[in-house]
């Protein structure tokens, strides 16, 4: 039985969103929370640091970790001026939802190219070290004297002349209160101490214990998953197609079209529908695939398509004075552009 919806792919993918949106709804997270935050949670101090009153300080992480160590470096970039105690440092994952939500208070996500720390070092930096003014000067207010006679370290805050001092977990709260300062200035990279040393990574002992949840593990309540299988051959389009094995299976609940050229079975798990795509029949193709295979192959699109996007000068491809004699490989593949 041939089961088809009117599923475009537009609609397909803002339905598979709803559940990405449910995923994120479904998660406790602190920056979820509004300015007046529970103790437990902690005090937003600026929007890179939460600090709870145990003194863990927990830096927010915009860009994706890949293997790559840009969590870390992320992270030491934030606690250089906010005078931490690295022992003490965790990090978190702002939602792209919430980042909208705040403005896009926490930049570009995107990650690639080297640019992760390369980009956002100088806003991260001065996230930092804003949080550290904050810090001090709620300390000073309730000390009463002056934020410029007060230096933090380690996560201490002291007041050399009268001797006090308190922890950043003390004064997070009353911080968290206070305007940003707009008006920063980060330290001079000769009195930096963190950014530049060899330290633990934060992310490697939860991914060689088990404990870290990656997206693929999110297990949500009635969750179904989309496995979807493209068209094979460029430019065809599925007219109809057998979906009763698929349906028999235990725990898949529907097969349906994506636009023209894909069909999706939806399931309770990846690993269900998976195996159906080797008997899977497609009936029908329209493109390529009912043209003779020496119409199909690469050679005959690259014939096909290529010239009609060229320029005419484009077209000609010669070789230059003092270059490599070319080949016969190398002419048949410049004779598929003349």
């Amino acid at each position: 039985m041939n089961a088809r919806l009117p599923t475009t792919r537009r609609s397909f993918i803002k339905g598979t969103a709803t559940f990405g949106a449910g995923l994120t709804l479904g998660i406790t997270a602190p920056f979820l929370a509004s300015a007046s935050q529970t103790p437990a949670a902690g005090a937003e101090v600026g929007v890179w640091v939460l600090i709870r009153p145990d003194d863990t300080v927990v830096i927010r992480i915009a860009r994706s970790e890949m293997g790559q160590g840009t969590l870390t470096g992320l992270a030491q970039l934030v606690a250089e001026e906010l005078e931490c105690d690295w022992g003490k440092v965790t990090t978190e994952y702002p939602t792209p939802g919430e980042n909208l939500k705040r403005k896009r208070v926490w930049g570009n996500y995107s990650t690639g190219g080297s640019r992760g720390i390369r980009e956002s070092q100088e806003y991260v930096r001065k996230g930092g070290a804003a949080a550290r003014t904050m810090l001090i000067q709620a300390a000073a207010q309730q000390w009463g004297v002056p934020a410029d006679q007060c230096t933090a370290e380690k996560s201490i805050i002291r007041h050399a002349a009268s001797g006090r001092q308190t922890s950043f977990g003390k004064v997070a709260e009353a911080a968290s209160q206070l305007p940003i300062p707009t008006q920063i200035t980060l330290k001079n990279p000769k009195d930096w101490k963190l950014i530049g040393q060899r330290v633990r990574r934060l992310d490697t002992r939860d991914k060689v214990n088990g404990k870290q949840i990656y997206g693929i593990d999110l297990k949500m309540p009635g969750m179904l998953i989309a496995t979807i299988k493209e068209c094979p051959v460029f430019g065809g389009k599925v007219q109809s197609f057998d979906a009763s094995k698929a349906l028999a299976m235990k725990g898949v609940k529907k097969v349906v079209t994506v636009g023209e050229t894909a069909v999706a079975v939806v399931a309770e798990t990846f690993w269900w529908p998976k195996p159906l795509w080797r008997p899977f029949k497609f009936n029908g193709m329209k493109g390529l695939m009912r043209r003779s295979p020496a119409q199909a192959s690469p050679r005959c699109c690259k014939r096909a398509c290529l010239p009609s996007r060229l320029s005419s000068e484009t077209r000609r491809v010669t070789p230059r004075a003092r270059s490599v004699k070319p080949t016969s490989s190398m002419r048949a593949n410049i004779s598929i552009l003349s």
